[in-house]
């Protein structure tokens, strides 16, 4: 609990309002009783991440948790992982993780095995469709990413699919092959941009193909933002402006900023309540130590808020700010 109330006060230090909690490490139920003992005080959108089972995908985690078991939680959705992790190699089958030996190393995204059979891909998405629930996919591999365009035309294509805002978590590996199937499938890619992070000394570009941000933009296609660890907004917006791995990838803070607020709103169907400041929204906000916009790159990460709101009422408050 007591790390839990230290997770919550970490983040509202930052000027975070909305937390997305994947539980893959804790049942849904279990983050549900935990939160509402705390209670929680900023909003939470609990989304089911099941594992596996001796007998294949547990499809019966998480079943049964209310959609609104307090007041400022949220437990919708499911996420499942459709393949590993490209730049680190984890999550993959045992030895089929395979480093190029120079640069560059989209073949590390464009390579990456999927986690499961592909037929198990277009089960993914009937069950979405019973449940009449939010898919999430970890998509960080060019694999997982055209072998689930493939299950989604198989299902019903854009006519099924293009309101239903499937994520694609991650997206290192679409390429712009697959931009034009992404964007008439109405699929928001949620990017970390902590994995933008160089991976080289400067001058180094490891990727030609992979790690897209302007070029999703460009395409049209909805790009969201969330810190993934650690939890430093603008940390991330840092590296989203400046993306070692690929420069001519790089976006602007304003652009950093909406994937981070209007369009992760966006990405969980709740653009009409929060995301953006404007009469009849929620009063989600935060008073920031220094102008985002301008102060030179270096500094981003020292952003700090001095004031924090969530649904009018202070969270947080630094000692200095009156």
């Amino acid at each position: 609990m007591a790390q839990l109330r230290q997770q919550l006060d970490d983040e509202a230090k930052y000027g975070v309002t909305s937390i997305q909690e994947l539980s893959d490490a804790m049942a849904p139920a279990r983050a549900v009783a935990l939160l509402g003992r705390l209670p929680a005080t900023l909003r939470i959108r609990i989304v089911r991440m099941p594992g596996t089972t001796p007998a294949g995908r547990d499809t019966a985690e998480g079943n049964g948790v209310p959609l609104h078991p307090a007041p400022l939680l949220t437990v919708s959705g499911s996420k499942w992982l459709a393949d590993g992790v490209g730049v680190e190699g984890t999550l993959t089958p045992r030895g089929a993780w395979k480093v190029p030996a120079h640069p560059p190393l989209d073949a590390l995204m464009t390579d990456l095995p999927l986690e499961f059979p592909a037929s198990e891909y277009p089960k993914l998405l009937r069950e979405t469709l019973q449940r009449n629930e939010q898919l999430l996919l970890h998509i960080s591999g060019n694999r997982s990413a055209a072998t689930m365009l493939d299950a989604i035309d198989h299902t019903g294509g854009p006519t099924v699919w293009a309101s239903r805002r499937l994520c694609f978590e991650h997206g290192d590996g679409i390429y712009p092959d697959q931009f034009a199937r992404i964007r008439a499938d109405g699929i928001i890619v949620v990017q970390n941009p902590v994995h933008l992070a160089p991976i080289f000394q400067p001058g180094v570009v490891p990727f030609d193909k992979a790690q897209s941000l302007k070029s999703l933009l460009a395409a049209g296609i909805p790009l969201a933002f969330g810190s993934d660890a650690p939890p430093n907004p603008y940390l991330d917006i840092l590296f989203a402006t400046h993306p070692g791995n690929r420069p001519s990838e790089a976006i602007t803070r304003e652009q950093a900023v909406i994937a981070y607020t209007r369009t992760s709103a966006y990405a969980e169907f709740q653009e009409k309540q929060k995301g953006t400041l404007a009469p009849g929204m929620l009063a989600d906000l935060a008073v920031l130590s220094q102008d985002i916009f301008t102060v030179p790159a270096p500094a981003l990460p020292r952003t700090v808020s001095l004031l924090t709101m969530v649904g009018g009422k202070v969270v947080y408050r630094d000692a200095a700010f009156h």
